[in-house]
């Protein structure tokens, strides 16, 4: 039996994106997250007027590919009934999330600091 992996008209970004990291293999999510991890040490080091913008978009992208793995580690334990590692992994995805909607902020700030032109780097 097959089952329509289509998301509904109406679906929402958090909605796409959950489904879009959920089906994404294990070796693009850790690809990902090892780019992210270089972008944000590249952009740190040389980047002197870049560093806040693209820090804080690599920082995004990293957040998202390490709740993907830990939506599935999350998944196969709660499949497995390991019900303290479950809770451990809701709780750390939360966090997770959270750290990337702090990301997503600054990036619009960093964004807007430059557009603007101020002297502040963050």
């Amino acid at each position: 039996m097959m089952v329509l992996s289509v998301l509904r008209p109406d679906a929402s970004l958090i909605e796409f994106l959950e489904s879009r990291a959920r089906a994404a293999p294990v070796r693009r999510l850790v690809i990902q997250a090892i780019a992210a991890l270089g972008l944000v040490t590249v952009a740190f080091s040389t980047l002197p007027y870049a560093r806040s913008v693209v820090g804080t978009l690599a920082g995004v992208f990293f957040c998202y590919s390490v709740w993907g793995l830990l939506d599935r580690a999350r998944s196969k334990s709660a499949s497995r009934g390991w019900k303290r590692t479950t809770r451990s992994l809701e709780i750390l995805c939360g966090l997770v999330v959270g750290l990337g909607v702090l990301s997503g902020l600054g990036s619009i700030l960093a964004i807007w600091f430059v557009a603007l032109g101020s002297a502040w780097v963050l």
